[in-house]
């Protein structure tokens, strides 16, 4: 069941008389009025929560509305929100540099019903699309932050490359396998962690590093740093984008199989005792 978003509407007069007017004006359609009696109080109402619309009333004390309108706009989380100024100027007496100054449109008192309801309507539409999709963008966000914590954590290398194969992000796991760090593996080639310059076995692809026109498997023998010998299996796929077109490769790395590092000639076990074949032993003289 989906939750009901209440439409917040600012009222900002510092008549109540007017407030209560403008307030059964909007009543009928439903949304969460709140007033404010002053540009000050006005300012305190915007801190708290957004607002879908401001009806804001020109002369008020103290603190004008366009003087409140400035302000108002000085915040980034309300620089956008929608001013409608209510005033009771005549339209000739409104230059138009008012409306630079954060208003949206003018009502001239006294505001017909009609026109008041038919204008935040329009507002209000507006301000819960954009809730719509701001929530929709958090669910995305937060799939996309599980995902990359899944691919973070992943058993297997992950990475994926552009349409010539170099890197664009590599997992945790692909630089235990390769020894290759994340920051130094962008912008190489995808088998660049390779012992030897060609596959030792390919499977239903060619011998290259661009984009395959379907999945593709290859084996490849690699040395690591520490100067292990490992066989490890890709496993490669083209992504593609709107158009259906190839616009780079993902792919995993699985380690097959692991040799031990080879030990150099002048050295060799001896039956674990740590002693190396140019070491002698001498018996301990009799007590």
């Amino acid at each position: 069941m989906t939750a009901t978003v209440l439409v917040p509407i600012l009222v900002v007069d510092d008549n109540a008389a007017k407030r209560l007017a403008l307030r059964s004006v909007l009543m009928p359609l439903g949304y969460h009025i709140v007033e404010a009696d002053s540009g000050v109080s006005a300012l305190r109402c915007i801190t708290d929560q957004d607002f879908a619309v401001i009806l804001l009333d020109i002369r008020m004390p103290v603190m004008d509305g366009f003087e409140t309108a400035a302000l108002i706009r000085q915040r980034e989380q309300s620089e956008t929100t929608p001013i409608i100024f209510i005033t009771a100027y005549g339209a000739d007496e409104i230059s138009a540099d008012r409306y630079s100054g954060g208003a949206v449109d003018f009502l001239f008192a006294p505001v017909p019903p009609d026109e008041l309801r038919a204008k935040v309507s329009v507002f209000a539409a507006l301000y819960l699309r954009a809730t719509k999709l701001a929530s929709h963008a958090e669910v995305v966000q937060a799939s996309a932050d599980d995902f990359k914590l899944l691919v973070e954590a992943a058993p297997v290398g992950i990475f994926r490359a552009d349409l010539q194969g170099r890197l664009l992000y590599t997992n945790p796991r692909w630089s235990e396998l390769t020894g290759i760090s994340a920051e130094l593996a962008l912008g190489q080639r995808w088998n660049t962690a390779s012992a030897t310059p060609q596959p030792l076995q390919l499977v239903g692809a060619p011998t290259d590093t661009t984009v395959p026109a379907g999945d593709r498997c290859q084996q490849f023998e690699m040395r690591h740093p520490d100067s292990t010998t490992q066989t490890v299996l890709a496993t490669m796929r083209p992504t593609l984008d709107r158009a259906g077109q190839a616009s780079g490769l993902i792919g995993t790395l699985t380690l097959v199989a692991a040799e031990a590092p080879r030990r150099s000639s002048g050295a060799s076990p001896a039956s674990g005792t740590g002693v190396t074949s140019g070491e002698k032993h001498h018996a301990a003289p009799p007590a």
